[in-house]
């Protein structure tokens, strides 16, 4: 008899909500309408765009219900006191497609949310684009398709990846690269660059963007005459040269091959050079 791993990735739940038993909290600042729909304990399972919803990615949700439920039956009094949310930009066929083989089915809660009835456990999922606009949230917007309206939206955004300590916790946020880049988006590219030296504005970059739009001049600027006309033929280095320092440019044992009346025809600087190089 012979054992096989069971799964090929660890279990692993994006985030467990606690609820205590406190007074009144402050209201929900995103994700308004979720709040009052969850129990004492939820395991919220979150898709971004860049990792999107695959198949059997809601039984592995319902698996993490079953194995906390199992585990902390102290707590878990009875399976009404614990919620599994799928956290979606929005509804797939293969999301649709896995509801259906699990024997569940969809109850509109409108504004994007649902709730899946017919399972060990109450299960609802947030489709984050139709949350987002039903409830005008610029944060939500970011994590789903939309671009975020707001000033103040991106204020806030800057001021959590700023911090060092929060940046750090968002980094391993799912859909944190997304964010990101939609942050960035609504910046000036200078107001970007601004940021980084200039080593790093061009890291990554290969040497043909590196320096285009410069000039010509500028692009040589710094290197010695050998870096520049190294890899150029014999022909390209020579191009654009008057003929007489074209002249100078041939090795001496062609000069010495240059008779005395062509020498006289050549202006009297040249003529110097060539005499001094070949000693007559």
């Amino acid at each position: 008899m012979s054992s096989a791993p069971q799964s090929t990735e660890p279990l692993r739940a994006d985030y467990l909500l606690l609820r205590g038993s406190a007074g009144p909290s402050e209201p929900a600042g995103t994700l308004k309408r979720l709040w009052d729909l969850l129990p004492r304990d939820t395991i919220v399972e979150f898709k971004s765009i860049g990792r999107p919803y695959r198949r059997r990615n809601l039984d592995r949700l319902c698996s993490y219900l079953h194995l906390y439920c199992a585990d902390d039956a102290e707590r878990i009094e009875q399976r009404s006191d614990l919620c599994g949310v799928l956290l979606v930009p929005s509804r797939t066929r293969l999301l649709d497609a896995d509801v259906a083989d699990l024997g569940l089915e969809w109850g509109d809660l409108g504004g994007g949310y649902w709730r899946l009835h017919g399972g060990a456990f109450a299960l609802l999922v947030v489709e984050i684009d139709a949350a987002a606009e039903a409830e005008d949230d610029d944060l939500l917007r970011s994590f789903g398709h939309g671009e975020a309206r707001t000033i103040e939206a991106r204020r806030w955004l800057s001021q959590q990846l700023g911090a060092e300590e929060i940046a750090m916790e968002m980094h391993d946020l799912e859909g944190f690269d997304e964010v990101v880049r939609k942050l960035l988006a609504t910046l000036p590219p200078e107001r970007v660059l601004s940021a980084y030296a200039p080593e790093q504005r061009l890291a990554g970059l290969p040497p043909e963007q590196r320096l285009a739009g410069l000039p010509p001049e500028q692009r040589l600027a710094g290197l010695p005459p050998e870096q520049r006309l190294a890899g150029l033929p014999p022909e390209q280095r020579l191009a654009g040269l008057p003929p007489e320092q074209v002249l100078l440019a041939l090795p001496d044992e062609v000069l010495q091959a240059l008779s005395d009346s062509y020498l006289d025809t050549l202006s009297a600087e040249t003529r110097a050079a060539i005499r001094a190089r070949i000693g007559r």
